[in-house]
């Protein structure tokens, strides 16, 4: 049984992998909590990470989301990540993102 952390977009929640089948595997969902004065991508991804109370776990992340477990996936040992209507890396992010 493999554990599954899922980390939903920004105006979602869990709600949004309740349709997904995940064939017996433990799910937990990361919730979003607000991002402390100053603190970096790097920062939060961290914070987020210590939720994460298996080793090895496969990161499941949807738009946001998966640019969080691509960050939390830097910080601590996965199986895998698995993105949905998400980036890679920042250089896919589009230039209008990058100016905000």
């Amino acid at each position: 049984m493999k554990h599954i952390y899922c980390i939903s977009g920004f105006g979602a929640d869990e709600r949004v992998f309740s349709k997904l089948n995940f064939a017996g595997n433990e799910v937990y969902f990361l919730p979003w909590s607000d991002p402390l004065k100053n603190e970096t991508l790097e920062g939060y991804a961290k914070r987020m990470s210590e939720q994460i109370q298996h080793n090895n776990p496969i990161l499941f992340g949807l738009s946001f989301g998966g640019i969080m477990c691509i960050e939390i996936a830097k910080i601590i040992s996965i199986s895998k990540v698995i993105i949905i209507s998400s980036i890679k890396s920042v250089h896919e992010m589009p230039a209008w993102m990058k100016l905000t």
